[in-house]
């Protein structure tokens, strides 16, 4: 799977999920984020085995310090996640939305981490072990305080409840020592910046208020733009805190730094540098574009530490000059 693909992947399961928020209501009014189903009075011990149906989830069970012994489709979480590393030996329990219940039933789970996504299945998966619903943190409208709280509320029900905390700890300083970094040159913090990836040669997905992303560019000091400010011509954004626009409407930013997210396909570089728009673009005639590593718009904190040193590491390339998509 190509990265793009793994890209559109997660959108799609991000979209999933808001198209389930009526279900997630319901989720949260019977125990979302507590253990739920016929055996959840059973499991008093700390859970040992345990599946996650997400990829985010999988992420932050992983930070915890506790290896998963099944995962949806894990070949693709270590491509759109990537950190922590996912070994080798974790078993794939089928699609996120499908999962493979012979293999589930095979590997006698003693929890099973879910999303609000997966209610219409949640019943039969509490026949084979009670279950945790998590995740709503990519609806809410404050994304970043949400998915604090629940690497917190994981870290409780999984009995790492110390390593919860070091991981919120460790996640702070990170960001305070970047936006440190950046304040004390000020020159990489002189032009705003779009945040976005590509969907194809002539749009791209550009992050602004409401999601993970634009909450970590105000953390760390940076001045993250979706579109001119106010007026007909902003750029709309959903509920995801993105817009889709046109690879014309950069025009309408000549200031910005451009901040591409993920990695560009040999296919997309070939078209970009076929595309007198995407040249004319002021950040690329200025040299005011980088490329960010992998990271999941999504994801959990780990990946938020990424994407915060990976902006920090993009302003200071642009700020020397080596502005590019390299």
């Amino acid at each position: 799977m190509n990265n793009e693909t793994g890209r559109g992947v997660v959108c799609a399961r991000r979209d999933f999920l808001r198209r389930t928020s009526c279900l997630a209501a319901a989720a949260a009014a019977s125990g979302l984020g507590m253990l739920t189903g016929p055996q959840a009075v059973a499991a008093s011990k700390t859970p040992d085995r345990i599946v996650v149906m997400d990829w985010p989830l999988t992420e932050t069970l992983l930070a915890l310090g506790v290896v998963p012994v099944g995962v949806s489709a894990p070949d693709w979480y270590r491509r759109v996640i990537v950190e922590p590393p996912l070994p080798s030996n974790v078993v794939n329990v089928g699609l996120l939305y499908s999962p493979n219940y012979d293999v589930l039933d095979e590997l006698a789970p003693d929890l099973m981490i879910i999303t609000p996504g997966h209610a219409p299945a949640r019943a039969l998966l509490e026949r084979l072990a009670p279950t945790l619903t998590l995740g709503r943190y990519t609806s809410s409208a404050q994304p970043y305080p949400a998915l604090r709280a629940e690497t917190m509320q994981m870290a409780q029900a999984v009995g790492r409840r110390d390593a919860g905390k070091n991981v919120l700890e460790r996640t702070d300083s990170v960001l305070a020592e970047a936006r440190a970094r950046l304040a004390r040159r000020a020159e990489r913090l002189r032009r705003p910046v779009i945040v976005a990836d590509l969907i194809d040669d002539r749009h791209l997905r550009v992050y602004g208020a409401g999601s993970l992303f634009d909450a970590m560019m105000s953390t760390i000091g940076v001045t993250n733009v979706i579109g001119p400010s106010g007026g007909a011509s902003a750029w709309p954004t959903g509920s995801g805190g993105f817009a889709v626009v046109s690879m014309q409407r950069l025009f309408e930013l000549p200031q910005a730094s451009l901040l591409l997210t993920g990695d560009i396909r040999p296919s997309q570089r070939a078209a970009l540098a076929q595309s007198a728009i995407w040249q004319a673009l002021p950040s690329m005639t200025s040299r005011c574009a980088a490329v960010l590593p992998v990271v999941a718009p999504n994801g959990g904190l780990i990946s938020m530490q990424r994407f915060a040193l990976g902006v920090e590491q993009a302003l200071t390339q642009i700020a020397e000059g080596g502005g590019g998509l390299g």
